[in-house]
């Protein structure tokens, strides 16, 4: 009689890989959904809502857009330490730092006026990755779990914001915990549809970079190596600590750069709100992506999106801030049983009856 039988998976080809992730993300749309018809929402306004608003719409497509491009920089800032097995948990505190080394450098007029905007943007990628190497030089030099330390450097970037924003770089104008808005000179300049700003071009070349950084750089595929074998890679010649910094501080910068896509593209300032509610996003774009440079623009796009219709939802279908968060978390979930099916292969085999 043919029993099931479960055994691991050798390889699974690139052609397997996208159908069985493609399943896992079509089986999570379609649980959320279910769990909004539970709450009152019926099939056109499902459609209406998440496909005509967020992309036919022009007001609900500039909304996307104008999310997705520091989403599309957390995402890589956490897919590119993945490449070496470093778990990025702080693209928060990350992003604060890079927005307070921009607001600093317009604030202290550091460097030329007419090269302020690109003072600003070096400081917040140099913010940004010191902020991460230094969670990478604690894991090498003090074995310190990196999950921790950048989890808890989130806090204190945040709290350094906060005593700055209620002390030195408060508004002498109003008083309001926020900074002094910046020169014109020192924004993003707007490209012509609704708030959809320069830093786009700065999320897709950072995008293109790490491709190539990950795909056909020397580094990448030392990267691989380490990310493989720690051990195999030294004993190689490979420096595997110097590539761990390298790659963190890379993501860290990424991070740092969108929080001056915020700063210098939306805000024009420093708020107390400029780095809330990426971490988790962050995690679920890379996750979604494998880790892969352009599938995080894609994934950071579909997160984009379901954001712009979250905040549709709440006003007109009045549902809470939390729906957004269950149905990343469902999406999350469909994606990681689907890898079931990419570790472990189900056959049906013949029963073989043996003599006595």
């Amino acid at each position: 009689m043919p029993r099931l039988v479960l055994s691991p998976r050798l390889a699974a080809s690139r052609r397997f890989t996208f159908f069985v992730l493609l399943g896992g993300v079509l089986a999570g749309l379609v649980v959320s959904g279910g769990f909004l018809l539970t709450q009152g929402m019926g099939l056109s306004d499902l459609a209406s809502q998440f496909v005509g608003y967020t992309f036919a719409d022009p007001a609900g497509l500039d909304q996307t857009l104008t999310r997705a491009i520091p989403l599309i920089l957390v995402g890589l800032a956490v897919a590119v330490c993945l490449k070496v097995k470093f778990w990025n948990i702080g693209v928060e505190g990350q992003l604060w730092a890079g927005a307070m080394a921009a607001t600093a450098v317009s604030l202290y007029h550091i460097g030329p006026e007419s090269m302020r905007l690109w003072v600003m943007c070096a400081a917040s990628l140099a913010g940004g990755g010191l902020w991460c190497g230094v969670c990478a030089l604690a894991r090498l030099k003090l074995r310190a779990n990196e999950v921790v330390t950048t989890l808890l450097m989130n806090y204190v970037a945040y709290m350094l914001a906060q005593q700055l924003l209620y002390g030195a770089w408060r508004n002498p104008e109003d008083s309001f915990p926020v900074s002094k808005t910046f020169a014109p000179g020192e924004t993003l300049a707007l490209i012509g549809f609704g708030h959809v700003h320069a830093g786009i071009f700065f999320s897709l070349g950072a995008a293109l970079f790490c491709w190539w950084l990950c795909g056909f750089a020397r580094v990448g595929y030392m990267a691989k190596a380490v990310a493989a074998n720690p051990l195999a890679a030294r004993a190689v010649g490979v420096p595997a600590g110097m590539v761990v910094v390298l790659m963190a501080s890379l993501g860290g910068a990424l991070a740092g750069l969108a929080g001056f896509t915020i700063v210098c593209g939306v805000e024009h300032k420093l708020t107390q709100f400029v780095g809330d509610d990426f971490i988790f996003p962050s995690i679920v774009i890379a996750y979604l992506a494998r880790s892969n440079p352009l599938g995080v623009v894609v994934a950071a796009l579909g997160i984009a999106a379901l954001y712009t219709a979250g905040d549709s939802l709440k006003a007109f279908y009045q549902l809470p801030g939390a729906t957004v968060l269950t149905i990343e978390a469902i999406l999350l979930l469909c994606v990681c049983c689907a890898e079931f099916f990419l570790r472990y292969r189900l056959d049906w085999v013949k029963s073989v009856k043996v003599a006595p």
